[in-house]
């Protein structure tokens, strides 16, 4: 099998197994009413007034697995599935939700890096791959370097992304302790719906390494493959 296939079919083949697992954790809490009755809107609630931060909204929005906090505007977004449902994983994605909101009271500063960087950084994620793929195909090595570039710019985003979304877990569950939401088997239910939505940008930080590593042996291998250019001829 090429090499280059084989990389590029491995990071998918990652990021196909934990969303499969991410869709399952959550199929499995999401029929498990939490003991506390309490949906992911009010979740997110108690939680934001124990901290005392009435000035966040919690709204509800359209899709699956959509939730986020929006530190421009200050609103925990929560999806149908979360917002008006009283279950295990609607509380811990609630709570994940709002520990984002928590850093953000705190100045947790990769939260204020990645808010101010993530227009550029999507740019560069949409259009390095083709930039430097178009480059490889008309043998423009400084197409294809500036596509590289952007990519890894976009790579260097997303391992940034991992220590604020394992940060927002840690305090969720310190929230749900805090106030005592939850019995021992919604701990487990808990932990497993945060690991396994954590593991998804592990994915995503490992696929786009495997595209990295794809277009640097690429690359490689096109420049190898290049005959040296001719010198001009000497004046007489």
């Amino acid at each position: 099998m090429d090499i280059f296939w084989l990389i590029l079919g491995g990071g998918y083949l990652l990021s196909l197994v934990v969303q499969n697992r991410l869709r399952a954790t959550h199929q499995k809490w999401g029929s498990i009413r939490n003991s506390a009755n309490m949906t992911g809107a009010a979740t997110a609630q108690a939680i934001l007034h124990t901290n005392d931060m009435g000035r966040v909204a919690v709204r509800a929005v359209q899709g699956k697995l959509s939730d986020h906090y929006d530190p421009r505007d200050k609103t925990i977004q929560l999806s149908e599935p979360v917002y008006g449902v009283p279950s295990v994983a609607a509380m811990a994605v609630a709570a994940h939700e709002t520990g984002h909101a928590i850093q953000d009271k705190a100045g947790y500063w990769p939260l204020a890096v990645r808010t101010s960087l993530a227009p550029f950084v999507n740019a560069a994620a949409r259009f390095g791959i083709p930039a430097a793929v178009t480059g490889l195909f008309i043998g423009a090595p400084l197409l294809i370097q500036v596509g590289v570039v952007g990519y890894i710019g976009a790579l260097a985003f997303q391992f940034l992304t991992l220590p604020l979304e394992f940060d927002a877990s840690k305090r969720a569950i310190a929230q749900l302790d805090r106030l005592q939401l939850l019995n021992s088997e919604e701990q487990k239910g808990v932990s497993s719906m945060l690991r396994a939505a954590a593991m998804t940008y592990v994915a995503g930080a490992a696929s786009s390494a495997a595209y990295i590593l794809y277009l640097a042996l690429m690359g490689g291998r096109w420049f190898l493959s290049k005959p040296p250019p001719v010198p001009p001829p000497r004046l007489p």
